[in-house]
């Protein structure tokens, strides 16, 4: 099912790139509160961190939230979602995908669009340690791909069990979406991103200094190249391509049988919603849209729940409905 949807953005924060670069900047009152940290090994070895909040006594499906590119547990999106759900009572389960942030010391290895082994094995380790057969799960941006991606072949994991999945502006066809960021706004978010991923690399360069696709000189000037010189040879793929191909879930997406569903806005200039234009989706997947709201940007006028995070909030009524 495709829906439009009917998101009001603030008047003084119209347009793609302010909801975009002040959604992400903008401060929050709220922040997520007493959190435990726990570290899931992999199926490799190598581990990641877990960061929960919330009773451990709620009846409710723990939920589970994970970052986008250049993220961590410490997204505001995450941290503000997270916040909102405990504070009504909700188990959640922030995590931090391999190697980013502070996980960085415990893993060799990143994460990618394509690791939906790492999200399997955290999905098992989080059932285990709350004792709940069912989990509810958001991801955001290349977080969203990768919950895709693993949706479509969740055949292959019989002991996860997802009883609803959301996923917000999923790069679904990476080669597309890479070529555009690069192409469009003057190469904007290209270089927005490489800041980011260039600052983590320099610490993986200094505390794996054997790693020899750590030492890109000279540093890559796209998101593609960059994915071409680390990210897939360091994870097995054979240059970028191959890495886009194998891990991209736009193909895959009509094999899905758990309950989800998708959330773009037509003016993501970070996710070009042309790549959802020929998509094919199952009977239990839906696809909302709405006009405006940038990247993950989503700030709406005053809502009745106190803030302008319209993205929190649909989240939420997506994760919690019956």
């Amino acid at each position: 099912m495709n829906v439009q949807l009917d998101f009001k953005q603030h008047w003084g924060l119209s347009g793609p790139h302010r909801q975009t670069i002040l959604g992400a900047l903008l401060p929050s009152r709220f922040k997520p509160v007493h959190t435990k940290r726990h570290a899931v090994t992999l199926d490799d070895g190598e581990q990641l961190y877990v960061f929960e909040n919330g009773p451990s006594t709620s009846r409710a499906a723990p939920i589970v939230l994970v970052h986008g590119l250049g993220g961590s547990y410490q997204s505001g999106y995450l941290k503000r979602i997270s916040a909102k759900l405990t504070e009504r009572g909700h188990q959640v389960f922030r995590v931090n995908l391999r190697g980013c942030g502070e996980g960085v010391r415990l893993a060799r290895k990143t994460a990618h669009a394509g690791c939906i082994q790492d999200l399997a094995d955290t999905l098992s380790w989080i059932q285990h340690h709350t004792n709940n057969a069912a989990l509810a799960i958001a991801a955001f941006s290349l977080g969203g791909n990768i919950l895709l991606k693993l949706l479509t072949q969740i055949r292959q994991f019989p002991g996860i069990g997802i009883s609803r999945a959301v996923a917000v502006a999923p790069p679904v066809d990476l080669e597309t979406s890479c070529q555009k960021i690069t192409e469009r706004h003057r190469g904007f978010y290209d270089r927005s991103f490489l800041r980011s991923l260039r600052k983590d690399l320099k610490i993986r360069a200094a505390m794996y200094p054997d790693c020899p696709h750590a030492q890109l000189e000279p540093f890559p000037r796209t998101l593609r190249d960059f994915d071409d010189r680390f990210t897939a040879p360091l994870n097995g793929f054979d240059g970028a391509s191959h890495y886009y191909h194998q891990s991209s879930s736009k193909d895959q997406l009509g094999q899905i049988t758990t309950p989800t569903t998708i959330l773009i806005a037509e003016d993501d200039p970070v996710v070009p919603v042309q790549i959802f234009a020929d998509v094919k989706l199952s009977t239990t997947t839906n696809l909302l849209r709405t006009r405006h709201g940038g990247h993950l940007g989503y700030l709406s006028r005053r809502l009745a729940q106190g803030d302008r995070r319209w993205m929190d909030w649909k989240v939420m009524e997506l994760l919690l409905e019956n």
